[in-house]
């Protein structure tokens, strides 16, 4: 499915006018990885550990001039993660799909390559725990998550209208966990890096 996406977007820009403008529309389609930090709390009274997974992503942004824009970034499919405490294992799964809104602004506008920075606010929606292990069949509940978000990026234009960007991004991501019959049990801090490559177009 990637590639297929990735796809469609090389041939759009192919077919698109050579001329680009200052300002104006962005999109992008990635494949990134969300990798939560190595300290993820304490759940229960035991160390917890949150692994990493990928999944699709993409943007929508406005450039208002050569420097600085806007832009609306989402998981385009969620995440899932197995969440472990410190001897006994996985003891649920849980998936979430984050979203942030940014202002970037973006160096070296003549150049075919474009780092950028930007800093937004961004949510997390949490959703599908589901219990394994010592808590199978317990219900389990995570709350949904936001706070501020960071970015760091780059983009490589190959035409003046289509190009390639690889980003990481910091998600303010803690969550506090109940399960059924034990109430609260903490609060797992996921506090992830994004990270990936993706194909865009300006038009």
């Amino acid at each position: 499915m990637p590639r297929l996406a990735l796809s469609c977007l090389a041939l759009a820009a192919a077919l698109a006018s050579p001329v680009a403008a200052a300002e104006g529309f962005t999109a992008t389609l990635g494949y990134q990885n969300t990798d939560p930090k190595s300290d993820n709390g304490t759940l229960a009274g035991a160390d917890a550990s949150v692994n990493d997974d990928w999944s699709l992503t993409g943007s929508f942004a406005y450039g208002f001039n050569d420097q600085w824009s806007v832009e609306l970034w989402s998981g385009l499919g969620k995440f899932q993660h197995e969440v472990s405490l410190q001897g006994l294992g996985t003891v649920a799964t849980v998936e979430h799909r984050p979203t942030s809104l940014s202002v970037n602004y973006h160096f070296l506008p003549e150049s075919k390559f474009r780092p950028f920075v930007g800093v937004g606010y961004g949510w997390i929606n949490v959703s599908g725990e589901q219990s394994r292990g010592a808590l199978a069949g317990l219900g389990i509940d995570g709350d949904n998550a936001n706070g501020i978000s960071f970015t760091l990026g780059a983009d490589y234009y190959v035409t003046d209208r289509f190009f390639l960007r690889a980003d990481v991004r910091r998600l303010d991501f803690d969550t506090e966990v109940t399960v059924e019959t034990l109430g609260n049990v903490g609060t797992a801090e996921v506090d992830p890096l994004v990270y990936g490559l993706s194909a865009g177009l300006r038009f």
